[in-house]
């Protein structure tokens, strides 16, 4: 008997993407595991984005779909979560414009997948470390992880809440998360793979492969780049007020997920996400007091300190 590889569905969402574009598809291209189909779907490109997907589609028809449609700027979050309702696959990746995927890095991922639900009939996401480069694909560091003292063991939900240790283009989602996260919402959420993460932390598995099975490019034009984590203490620190809005925004994201899965969290979890949630109702001292005992913390003792402080002095 033959075994039918599973199809992956790649899911890149583009914008103004055309310096870096041909890279990123031609690294798709050449994956050791070829049962894939390329997704794409375009955000208002103004330069030749388009122009250069178009010739991809046409080279690889049963390979490469440009979903086309009038809908302009709705930002990375929803230009993934439209190409997410677009998928059909029993897995699914997402894919920046501007980074280079290792030629092994479907093969690597699917196969903890796979690993993974042998084991367990859950909604399952599983992600990788990146190598960090320049815009000329010059190693900066080989792990994002150890670049930005970030814990990969951070898995649980209250830890989650409050940091998102998952990139997106790293992300391999089986179809069950992707029906129980759907539909991502389109405001109140921080971005998709945290959104997706809370999900899978909540009702599934979130499962990590320390490897570095993509290059992580930064060029100054990233929507969220990789900055060490010295630099992003020094440079918060310069910007307490937008520290506060980046706190204020987690809670936001929190109840967001809250009004959608109250009723389906198991008890643990409900409690968990619902202390977070009415935080802010709570005086300074009461906060403390539920961060310290459910544990609602960041990784690195100088980004705990922080959200301590302005988790206790932020306003109602």
């Amino acid at each position: 008997m033959t075994y039918e590889l599973p199809v992956v569905d790649i899911l890149l969402a583009t914008y103004n993407g055309e310096k870096f574009i041909r890279t990123q598809i031609d690294s798709v291209i050449n994956q050791t595991y070829t049962n894939w189909k390329l997704i794409v779907r375009d955000d208002g490109s103004t330069d030749n984005t388009v122009e250069i997907i178009k010739k991809y589609v046409k080279h690889y028809p049963n390979k490469i779909k440009l979903i086309e449609d009038t809908d302009r700027n709705l930002g990375p979050s929803n230009n993934f979560s439209r190409l997410l309702a677009s998928s059909t696959a029993e897995y699914i990746m997402f894919c920046d414009q501007d980074d280079l995927w290792k030629e092994n890095k479907v093969e690597i991922t699917l196969k903890r997948m796979l690993e993974v639900e042998k084991k367990l009939n859950q909604p399952i996401l599983v992600h990788t470390d990146l190598e960090i480069v320049d815009r000329e694909l010059n190693t900066i560091s080989d792990s994002m992880f150890d670049f930005q003292n970030l814990n990969k063991h951070y898995v649980s939900i209250n830890q989650l809440l409050v940091q998102n240790n998952v990139t997106g283009c790293t992300v391999m989602i089986n179809k069950k998360l992707k029906e129980l996260a759907e539909p991502i919402p389109t405001e109140g959420i921080t971005m998709h793979d945290w959104w997706l993460a809370l999900v899978a932390a909540a009702f599934g598995r979130i499962e990590f492969v320390d490897e570095a099975t993509i290059k992580y490019r930064q060029h100054g034009n990233n929507d969220v780049g990789a900055k060490k984590y010295t630099e992003q203490i020094i440079k918060k620190t310069k910007a307490i007020d937008k520290m506060y809005d980046v706190v204020s925004d987690n809670f936001v994201q929190a109840k967001t997920f809250f009004d959608r899965y109250r009723s389906t969290l198991d008890n643990h979890d409900r409690e968990v996400v619902s202390q977070y949630v009415n935080l802010m109702t709570y005086n300074p001292f009461k906060r403390i007091a539920i961060i310290n005992k459910y544990k609602f913390q960041k990784q690195g003792f100088i980004r705990n300190l922080g959200f301590k402080l302005i988790a206790a002095t932020i306003k109602k």
